[in-house]
């Protein structure tokens, strides 16, 4: 059985409301819509966004249409990432390292 994956309604985003979830590997964020369009954008976890290799991105207009397609975008693009095994601890760590030139995380 195919597992639930919600989004919001139309009215969160017209409302100006971004959305972020996961699903499996992928992970996505929902922009705040502009100009009358959404902006995807997916990568595979387990970091955050900002220390994370982009996979992927589109734009959809904020409807009902646009819901609908930007649903069945994420499932493929899930349905994709989820049949490759995950990321090694070892690459994801070279990748952050690399993105962060190996500096701490800094405090506060």
């Amino acid at each position: 059985m195919e597992q639930e994956f919600y989004l919001p309604v139309l009215s969160h985003y017209e409302n100006d409301n971004g959305w972020s979830g996961s699903r499996g590997l992928l992970c996505y964020e929902i922009e705040k819509p502009q100009e009358g369009t959404m902006h995807v954008v997916i990568w595979q976890g387990p970091f955050c966004r900002k220390y994370a290799r982009q996979e992927g991105e589109e734009t959809f207009p904020v409807s009902e249409e646009g819901i609908a397609a930007m649903r069945t975008w994420l499932l493929d693009q899930a349905a994709a990432m989820n049949a490759h095994p995950p990321r090694t601890a070892e690459e994801c760590r070279a990748y952050y390292e690399e993105l962060t030139n190996g500096e701490p995380k800094p405090e506060g």
